[in-house]
């Protein structure tokens, strides 16, 4: 018993000395809130990146962590506001103890924003004394986006030397990059002075093309699509070309097309060219609305590898307001020289401006280019039936054999700013195998002319005849209308054209123009102001134009322009 006292005393300390501890450890953590006071686009862009937030629900919270939190927060938020050019900028913190929870008030007094007062852009290495590369230094000078007067900000100096490498790697100096950059900022005078050297490194061409990840399909499929030649001039929109191709050909899920910048490579640079094939068999239905022809219901199947043979089929049922379109196409494997043929059979139904068809059309063509809408050789029957305001059926036929040249120099394959692309197609049919014989000549032609950084001016024109007596007999695909979303804009769908009856049906002749200007409000947005005038008419001297004018928006995307 005596010695179990002494024992139980020893117990009884040991419990006394820990408590302490144990109450501690249960007390709660310490709670706070934040109250940032600024400009709101401050306030905004600190409440996402101060540790101060992150932290505040930890539940290991003490007061001497909150106060490290406290200092450490002026230290960001002096940083994060010199990104946005206020370097002066007076940041204070303090803790209101007398409310819970605790509040902590960061005061923002953001000062003078500092702007761009000068700008040295140079460029050093083979492209500063390449002749054929001054017209691209010249653009990449008037391009630089942060000019001088201008706001001075950490991402647009970011954007304006990344953006004016890409431009000078596009064509032929794949490795250019910064050598040298240097924003010397002067608080006092809320100025920045700008200095950067682009060193463009060795002109580039490419070499062999190296295929991975073909299985299904021979290498050489791949490369029969490629618009690069071994020794040619290094250009970056060749590439994407050769990407979209092999994109748009059905044959794979998924394409890249690159070259590994490497100097040492830049003589003959090895285009690197990565597929995943996809399925061979598609299905695929959608529903969508145009302006144009109403709500449209649209269902495709395509098998790519017919029979394991690389021919593709294509099938299309097209239902809107105005045409109810099956077609049904038949697409060679594409030859060494990238031209394939195509088989096709069409029926088509439309009723528009009064003016009923039912047609049934099928040919085949010899296609090559790089273009969506490919140059192409046609030979191709048609009958057709046409109704005009419900007359009697009036039937014509033709064997058509056809001629399509497409061009095309722009900056870029999906929303060019400068440079043109057009088509010239020309065509006919003899009197033995068509109800009415007749020659047929369109021209189409877009220009982009670049403004400056944010303007553009876009013009368009179409103009087209057709070489014959009269247009009786004349299949109605082969004749002119015009007015719509495409065209004359503030007009119905083909409402223009020659009239008869109740009707408006197609015209011997056709004139069409469109002078659009867009400025872009930020990289994806723009205003744009258009006016258009068009006719489509059939005796040489009866031309009356319609004119359109108004506004819009407009919309950049990955696939293209939304309007």
């Amino acid at each position: 018993m005596s010695n179990m006292l002494p024992r139980l005393l020893l117990a009884m300390l040991c419990c006394l000395a820990f408590a302490p501890s144990a109450f501690a450890q249960a007390s709660p953590a310490l709670e706070y809130r934040v109250r940032i006071e600024g400009p709101k686009e401050l306030v905004g862009m600190l409440q996402d990146g101060l540790n101060i937030i992150r932290w505040q629900h930890d539940p290991d919270m003490s007061t001497e962590l909150l106060e490290r939190l406290v200092d450490e927060a002026v230290r960001e938020a002096r940083q994060a506001v010199a990104t946005e050019g206020y370097f002066s900028a007076q940041v204070v913190a303090s803790i209101d103890r007398g409310r819970q929870p605790w509040t902590v008030v960061l005061k923002i007094e953001p000062g003078p924003r500092t702007r761009v007062s000068q700008l040295d852009l140079r460029f050093t290495g083979p492209a500063a004394d390449d002749e054929s590369a001054r017209d691209l230094l010249q653009r990449i000078r008037r391009g630089w986006s942060l000019r001088r007067g201008e706001l001075f900000r950490q991402a647009s100096w970011d954007e304006a030397k990344e953006q004016a490498v890409r431009e000078l790697a596009s064509w032929r100096y794949a490795a250019a990059r910064v050598a040298a950059s240097e924003a010397l900022i002067d608080p006092g005078a809320a100025s920045a002075a700008l200095s950067v050297e682009i060193q463009s490194g060795p002109a580039f061409h490419f070499g062999a093309v190296e295929v991975i990840g073909a299985q299904r399909y021979p290498e050489q499929l791949v490369r029969n699509l490629s618009p690069v030649n071994r020794g040619d001039v290094y250009e970056r929109e060749k590439l994407l070309v050769y990407q979209r191709r092999l994109q748009e050909t059905g044959y794979f899920a998924s394409a890249r097309v690159d070259v590994e910048p490497d100097p040492v490579q830049a003589e003959s640079a090895p285009v690197r060219v990565a597929v995943i094939e996809g399925n061979s068999q598609n299905v695929e239905a959608g529903i969508g609305y145009s302006t144009d022809t109403g709500a449209r219901l649209e269902l495709r199947y395509a098998d790519v590898d017919l029979l394991d043979s690389a021919w593709r089929l294509r099938t299309v049922l097209r239902l809107d307001q105005k045409f109810q379109n099956l077609q049904l196409d038949f697409d060679s494997p594409p030859r060494s020289d990238g031209s394939w043929n195509n088989l096709f059979a069409r029926a088509r139904q439309s009723d528009i401006q009064n003016e009923s068809t039912s047609e049934l059309a099928f040919g085949v063509a010899h296609n090559w280019g790089l273009e969506r809408t490919p140059s192409a050789l046609t030979l191709s029957a048609h009958i057709e039936e046409q109704r005009v305001a419900g007359d009697l059926a009036d039937h014509r036929n033709a064997l058509y054999v056809g001629y399509r040249h497409t061009f095309r120099r722009t900056d870029d394959p999906v929303s060019p700013r400068s440079g043109y692309l057009g088509t010239v197609e020309v065509g006919g049919a003899p009197g033995a195998v068509a109800t009415r014989s007749f020659t047929r000549a369109v021209g189409s032609l877009s220009v982009f002319v670049p403004l400056g950084r944010r303007d553009d001016l876009a013009l368009r024109s179409q103009l087209g005849t057709v070489f014959a007596d009269t247009r009786q007999g004349i299949p109605s695909s082969f004749l002119f209308r015009t007015g719509g979303d495409q065209t004359v804009r503030g007009y119905a769908f083909e409402s223009i054209g020659v009239r008869q009856g109740d009707a408006v049906v197609g015209g011997r002749y056709l004139a069409f123009g469109s002078v659009e200007y867009i400025r872009w409000i930020g990289d994806a947005w723009g205003l744009a102001a258009f006016v258009d005038a068009g006719d489509a008419w059939d005796e040489s001297k009866a031309f009356k134009a319609a004119w359109g004018y108004g506004m819009g928006a407009r919309f950049r995307t990955p696939i293209g322009p939304i309007r």
